[in-house]
């Protein structure tokens, strides 16, 4: 599976991931959170990964849900 953090704009990350378990669990728990969803990637009519928008407070509850930190996606690409 794939994880990825960045930062996205000014107050703001991105992170996308490829995880079912934990799209649900992000969808389930943080929607009032106010991480919103920017993308969805589907192939051949399957969901294959979400794109989500995340406020920079949550920076570390991010980081630890996706398993990786910010610096460490930076320097992975």
């Amino acid at each position: 599976m794939k994880n990825d953090i960045w930062k996205l704009e000014t107050g703001w990350l991105g992170a996308y991931t490829e995880d079912r378990d934990l799209i649900r669990r992000i969808k389930r728990y943080k929607h009032d959170a106010g991480w919103v969803i920017m993308a969805d990637y589907f192939k051949n009519g399957r969901l294959i990964g979400v794109q989500f928008k995340i406020p920079i407070e949550q920076k570390r509850v991010a980081e630890r849900m996706f398993g990786v930190t910010e610096n460490q996606a930076e320097n992975a690409i």
